[in-house]
């Protein structure tokens, strides 16, 4: 972890904070206290999103960066006789990744939040049909401990009222194994210490902590850019890339970088995955939202070699990020996803490696020192 600076205490924060897609002012109020110590200037769209301005040259091309903010989380569908809750996904969960997990409900009326377990029945009363079968969602039921619907009422709970998962983020010490070069330029293996975080909402708290760190260097290094650099917090992207939407119309930007998490390949059972944790930042060559401009990818992959900045080529045929809608607006931004490969998204408990994380920090900060006019034209020009 030589060299890594990372604010590992506001990285905490943020994936700790209760914020389902449409539910995100709690995070989006660490963001803004956070953020605007180091902008320029500080805006809101209605979706919720929040947006740094970071000037370097007020006339130069303007540069989005966004992270979305909303995690995967809940709706509470019904209040059933005997206590018990039904629910509706807000983002994709795979069935299997949830009975037996504890979700943290909010109340519509009420302080405190409310923790439930997904209803998980034991395997003494299944049916032999039962036990190799997937209980699907539309069947699974929350308890609070409730035994009637009075109950449940008198907590405060309604219908509507948003859950995520009850997790928390730590950092797991490891060590990690490179290759170096002995006195006789063979090659050889050594260790060093690494470190891995886990957490509930690295999708996508990651991307929004690193395009805080972005501001936060850009500002106390003050780095000297060609650009107006935009940072955006956006919401409601697990559900439509609905905030990168308002966001983009807001900014107008002339190129655009989405920071998300990204598949890693490395979990038993995934194939067709390339990029790896621990292997650097994923630079995307397409997903199911968008193309990435070549040209701008090629840019990146250049700052990277030239920069010393691990990186890994990645490629998705399911799934997308804010770029999607970023790349389409106005009359188009050349758009690029640089991601973080993580283990286990979309499920209670992510696995991350900080290097990579720190590694797509530096590639935002050297591109950014080096989009100017003639380079972002040159992306487009025929």
């Amino acid at each position: 972890m030589a060299g890594i600076q990372l604010n590992l205490k506001l990285l905490e924060d943020l994936c700790n904070a209760f914020g389902p897609s449409g539910h995100e002012q709690e995070v989006q109020q660490i963001v803004r206290d956070y953020g605007q110590n180091y902008a320029t200037d500080i805006e809101f769209d209605r979706m919720g999103s929040v947006i740094f301005k970071k000037v370097g040259k007020e006339e130069g091309p303007k540069i989005m960066l966004a992270g979305h903010v909303d995690e995967v989380g809940f709706v509470i569908t019904g209040i059933e006789k005997n206590g018990f809750l039904t629910f509706y996904q807000l983002g994709g969960w795979p069935d299997q990744s949830l009975l037996a997990q504890e979700v943290l409900i909010r109340p519509f009326k009420g302080g405190d939040k409310i923790i439930g377990i997904i209803a998980a029945k034991p395997p003494h009363v299944l049916s032999p049909k039962e036990r190799t079968q997937v209980v699907t969602k539309d069947k699974m039921h929350i308890d609070i401990g409730c035994s009637s619907e009075k109950e449940v009422k008198e907590l405060g709970i309604r219908i509507g009222d948003p859950a995520v998962p009850y997790a928390f983020f730590r950092t797991m010490e490891r060590k990690k194994k490179v290759k170096k070069e002995d006195s006789d330029k063979r090659e050889s293996e050594k260790t060093r210490p690494t470190t891995l975080a886990a957490a509930k909402a690295f999708d996508d708290r990651i991307g929004v902590f690193i395009i805080l760190e972005v501001l936060r260097r850009l500002s106390e290094e003050k780095i000297d850019h060609p650009n107006t650099v935009y940072c955006a917090s956006t919401t409601q992207e697990e559900v439509g890339l609905r905030g990168a939407r308002t966001a983009a119309q807001t900014i107008m930007p002339d190129i655009g970088f989405a920071i998300d998490v990204d598949i890693s390949g490395d979990v038993p059972g995934t194939k067709g995955i390339v990029q790896k944790m621990g292997k650097g930042v994923s630079i995307s060559a397409g997903d199911g939202s968008m193309i990435p401009n070549p040209r701008l990818r090629k840019f990146a992959i250049e700052i990277a070699e030239e920069k010393n900045i691990s990186f890994q080529p990645a490629f998705l045929r399911v799934g997308g990020t804010d770029a999607g809608v970023i790349h389409i607006t106005g009359m188009g931004a050349p758009s690029l996803f640089c991601g973080i490969p993580t283990r286990h998204i979309h499920s209670h408990h992510g696995i991350l490696d900080l290097e990579d994380v720190e590694a797509n920090i530096q590639l935002m900060v050297e591109m950014i020192k080096k989009l100017d006019w003639p380079t972002v034209v040159s992306f487009t020009k025929l």
